[in-house]
């Protein structure tokens, strides 16, 4: 691959993480409520969902894709009811900073981020449709595929860790306020709401 080809695959990864979707509203929501930790770790397995459909790219995805087909509906389903299962739990919490209802645990982020990209068709979409336009799977090598991950690692997690540490720095500054508790309850519906969007979205 050349550079101009891996330059033109990381603009087009940072231009499609960057676009609010059910990752972003997610990260954000978990930050401000949680902390920049609950963002990292979900990026994190956002990385690792990206990393899943990258070798299944240069490997045949649509083939596979096929195959798992309902595979995908179930992940869409089992990580929608997670995120109201969560949003639910936040709206209920007793506002506090050490509250463990938020703090939930690092693997539980990893799994929501990981979950989020799984079910999401527009990544699918994405590494169906787009990829190859940047990449000829067919003439993949080791090189090139480190590379590629590195992109995936650069553009997705720089991006969506940016609007961790955004979200996280906007919600200290009310975690000690009154309002605290508001901003709470509100994110918990917008988790909630992320959750039924994933359920219903085709």
């Amino acid at each position: 691959m050349s550079f101009e080809s891996f330059f033109g695959l990381f603009i087009a990864m940072v231009v499609v993480a960057v676009i609010p979707g059910p990752a972003v509203f997610t990260i954000t929501t978990a930050s401000m409520t949680g902390g920049f930790k609950r963002g990292f770790y979900m990026t994190a397995g956002l990385v690792m969902a990206d990393y899943i459909f990258i070798l299944l790219a240069v490997s045949g995805l649509a083939f596979v894709a096929e195959l798992m087909g309902s595979a995908f509906i179930y992940v869409k389903y089992l990580c929608a009811v997670y995120l109201v299962w969560l949003g639910i739990s936040l709206w209920f919490s007793k506002s506090s900073t050490s509250n463990p209802t938020i703090q939930k645990s690092h693997r539980s982020d990893i799994l929501v981020g990981l979950l989020l990209t799984l079910s999401n068709p527009k990544a699918i979409l994405f590494y169906v449709a787009l990829f190859p336009a940047f990449v000829n799977v067919a003439s993949v090598t080791l090189f090139d595929l480190m590379a590629i991950l590195l992109c995936a690692t650069l553009a997705f997690g720089s991006v969506n860790l940016g609007y961790s540490y955004l979200a996280s720095k906007a919600g200290s500054k009310v975690k000690t306020s009154s309002s605290f508790s508001i901003i709470q309850k509100v994110a918990g519906a917008i988790m909630a709401s992320t959750g039924i969007s994933v359920a219903v979205k085709a």
